[in-house]
Formats: C-alpha cells, sequence, structure tokens
C-alpha cells in the first residue's frame, strides 16, 4: 500500500506565510516519474541526513541512478563513511543556492545547469529559504522536495511526514522504485 504523500500538506511551521502561490504534495509515484524525466536533476543533501542515517543509503540510491548530489553542510562524511563518493559534491547550501539562481551557470560538474532540484535532509529554515530563493529568481527550475516536510515555496513536496519516520523512509522508496521503473 502505498503512503499518502498528499495529507497534510500545510506549512511544518505556523509562520510559513508563502504569499499566493503555495507548493502542491503530490503523491510518491508522480514524484518519482517527474525525476526520471528530468535531463539534469541534482540531489541536495544536508545534515539532517545524520539524524536518521538510512537517509544516507537512499540518497546513494538516488545517485547510484545517475543524479549527482550535492552534499552541503558536512554531509560529504556520510557518503565517505560508507564508500560512495563517485558522483557526491561537497558544497555550501548558500553558495549553491545563489548558483542555482543563475541560468548560465554550469552545474558542478561543468555539463550544464539543472532543470529539477531536489532537497532531502536539510533543516527546515534552510530549505525554506533556499526554495524561496529558487522560487523567487529562477522560475525554470523546479523545485522538489522529498523531504518529511511540506515545503510551502517548492513545486512539488510531501505533506508533512515529520512525525512518522517509517512513513517518510516508506514514502521515499517508492519514489526511488517508482525512478527506477
Amino acid at each position: 500500500m502505498a503512503v499518502d504523500t498528499t495529507k497534510n500538506a500545510v506549512p511544518f511551521e505556523m509562520a510559513q506565510i508563502p504569499g499566493p502561490e503555495m507548493a502542491k504534495a503530490y503523491n510518491t509515484k508522480v514524484i518519482g516519474a517527474i525525476l526520471k524525466k528530468a535531463k539534469r536533476p541534482l540531489l541536495v543533501v544536508g545534515a539532517e541526513l545524520f539524524e536518521d542515517p538510512v537517509m544516507f543509503d537512499k540518497a546513494i540510491e538516488i545517485g547510484k541512478m545517475g543524479v549527482p548530489i550535492a552534499a552541503t553542510a558536512h554531509t560529504i562524511k556520510g557518503f565517505i563513511e560508507r564508500g560512495y563518493t563517485e558522483n557526491v559534491h561537497m558544497i555550501g547550501l548558500h553558495p549553491l543556492t545563489s548558483y542555482l539562481r543563475f541560468k548560465d551557470w554550469q552545474g558542478l560538474d561543468g555539463e550544464g545547469h539543472y532543470d529539477v532540484v531536489i532537497f532531502m535532509g536539510i533543516f527546515y529554515k534552510f530549505a525554506s529559504a533556499m526554495f524561496s530563493t529558487l522560487k523567487n529568481f529562477n522560475r525554470d527550475i523546479k523545485r522538489v522536495s522529498i523531504d518529511r516536510y511540506y515545503h510551502v515555496n517548492a513545486d512539488m513536496t510531501f505533506g508533512n511526514l515529520a512525525f512518522n519516520p517509517d512513513q517518510y523512509h516508506e514514502a521515499v522508496d517508492e519514489v526511488i522504485a517508482a525512478m527506477a521503473k
């Protein structure tokens, strides 16, 4: 049975007021299909992965599908400890977001701009600010959250799964399975 990631689609923090445009919560199959179809996706991971280490393995699964990983904060350590550094790039979240604003930025690998940015495991307040920046300064990049929180400034997000880690893990597994089809 699939996790219903469309429920509880309200800002995780009460004061999060997005303006007239709010993210839509999608089911895992739709998000997986969008990510599979992306020409130049980028998975951006943050330090919350250390609070839920199984998520490193899920990020690695996505990386093995050819999706480059931007390891922000000190998350590169988690990938090194697991022996996976193939397409993992260490970069600060704020500089990365600044680079993503510009359509002529050639990406972490020099191959061109990303069309989809996927956030996972980034502290809520940081991710919210980064999504807001991209929402207001680069409308050409699709903003996807496969995080445990509903992110109002993303294009696509899960509803809040913050208080149910098992459902969250299952939802990410479903996204990965949909990407693999």
